[in-house]
């Protein structure tokens, strides 16, 4: 049977920018869906965000290092001093309150890392290393050994979490695949920041088990996007609305977030909801 697999990752509460890439999937002829991790925060999307995602039944659906994060602060692990987990705290809490607890816990017991056979050839997915789902080391320019860590005994190795479009090989030619971000995209270059299109890869694998890989970048209407975080309260919308607009992320700018932490009081609501 011929596949036409559709790779999503990193979505980051972004609904608009996941419908755009559905529905170019479907007018894409696919008929399967894999999603890598990182579904929720910082954009507004929860609980519809979880149903549409679920709506087309990716045979596989894995957590990145973003929901592992929020599993921690539900935990109650975090440092109420530190801005930046009082951002990611607080975004949590906003998102605690607009997903059901049900599908919290189905997305907090999803996989980081799995291995699928399609005709014939093995595919090891990942959020970023099969055996952790942060960290640097699979970055685009980062050091060869990285990636052949990576490919392992896998024919095939497609991972997430950079939110860059990547296609390169290990030292024994595994192909080696990342579909960029769907909610999130990014590029450290910065005549490319601006293009905000949403990312996702299709896989196309025919019978004898030879792989075609295609990137796509789809147009979403922006402007909805924010409307839709304004008309849910989302937290940190000032911020949200910076990020669509240019694609520069903030989750590390200490002074930024103390300034506004205080400005909302969110200090205060992180150390209520979670006890920190």
């Amino acid at each position: 049977m011929l596949h036409r697999i559709a790779v999503l990752a990193d979505i980051h509460g972004n609904l608009s920018a996941l419908n755009a890439v559905l529905a170019d999937a479907q007018q894409q002829a696919v008929t399967d869906y894999w999603f890598l991790g990182d579904l929720f925060l910082p954009g507004p999307g929860a609980e519809q965000l979880y149903a549409t995602l679920a709506a087309v039944k990716p045979a596989v659906w894995l957590q990145g290092n973003w929901e592992q994060g929020i599993n921690a602060v539900v935990a109650g692990k975090g440092r109420i001093d530190d801005s930046s987990q009082v951002y990611f705290a607080r975004l949590t809490e906003y998102l605690v309150q607009h997903l059901s607890p049900e599908h919290f816990q189905t997305v907090m017991q999803r996989p980081i890392a799995t291995t699928v056979t399609v005709n014939g050839l093995m595919i090891s997915l990942s959020h970023n290393q099969p055996e952790r789902s942060t960290g640097h080391d699979l970055y685009p320019a980062a050091e060869q050994a990285n990636f052949d860590h990576l490919a392992g005994n896998a024919d095939v190795a497609v991972y997430g979490h950079t939110h860059q479009q990547i296609m390169r090989v290990s030292d024994k030619g595994q192909l080696i695949v990342n579909p960029g971000a769907t909610g999130q995209p990014y590029s450290p270059y910065k005549k490319f920041m601006a293009d905000q299109r949403a990312h996702y890869a299709i896989l196309t694998i025919d019978d004898a088990g030879r792989i075609t890989v295609e990137f796509r970048k789809v147009e979403y209407d922006i402007d909805q996007e924010l409307r839709l975080a304004q008309q849910q309260e989302l937290p940190y919308y000032e911020l949200y609305e910076h990020l669509r607009r240019t694609g520069s992320t903030i989750t590390h700018d200490q002074a930024l977030l103390t300034k506004v932490n205080a400005e909302h009081g969110y200090q205060t609501d992180v150390r209520e909801f979670f006890g920190w």
